[in-house]
C-alpha cells in the first residue's frame, strides 16, 4: 500500500539557542540504524523532536526514521511542527501504524528467490517423451 505524503515545510527552522543540537542531532541521523534513533533524539526538547520528525519525515531517504521519531511524539507537537493538522495528524497515525525497528529502509529490496517446485515439474515433464505428455 503507498501511502501518500503531505507536502512539508522544505528547510529545518535553525533559530533559538538548541539548533545547535537539532544540528548535531541530524547529523547522526544520517548514520543511524533505525533502533538507534531513540537514543540520538531524547535529548531534544518535544518541540525540537516534532520538528526534527516533520523534516525527515519528508525526505525519502529519511522517511522511516521521521516516522521512528514521530512514534516519540504526541499529536499537538506534530501539528505544530508540521504547520498542518491535516499533515501533523497523517506523520501521527503513519508512525503508530504498526510501525516496527524491525521494516526493512525504504528502497532496499528483498532477496528474490525462484519457486523451485515449478521448476521441477517442468523438468519432469520435459523429460518424458512427446507420446507419454499427459493431456
Amino acid at each position: 500500500m503507498k501511502r501518500a505524503a503531505p507536502k512539508l515545510a522544505h528547510s529545518m527552522p535553525h533559530e533559538g539557542p538548541d539548533s545547535a543540537a537539532m544540528t548535531q542531532a541530524l547529523s547522526r541521523l544520517y548514520r543511524a540504524t533505525l533502533s538507534s534513533v531513540g537514543e540520538i533524539v531524547d535529548s531534544l526538547s518535544a518541540g525540537e523532536r516534532a520538528q526534527l520528525a516533520v523534516f525527515c519525515y519528508g525526505r525519502v531517504h529519511l522517511n522511516a526514521i521521521g516516522l521512528a521519531i514521530a512514534a516519540r511524539c504526541d499529536l499537538d507537537h506534530l501539528t505544530a511542527a508540521a504547520h498542518s493538522a491535516t499533515a501533523g495528524r497523517t506523520i501521527y497515525d503513519q508512525s503508530r501504524d504498526n510501525f516496527s525497528t524491525e521494516r526493512p529502509m525504504p528502497g532496499r529490496r528483498a532477496a528474490i528467490t525462484l519457486a523451485t517446485s515449478v521448476s521441477r515439474s517442468f523438468a519432469s515433464r520435459a523429460a518424458l517423451p512427446s507420446a507419454e505428455m499427459p493431456a
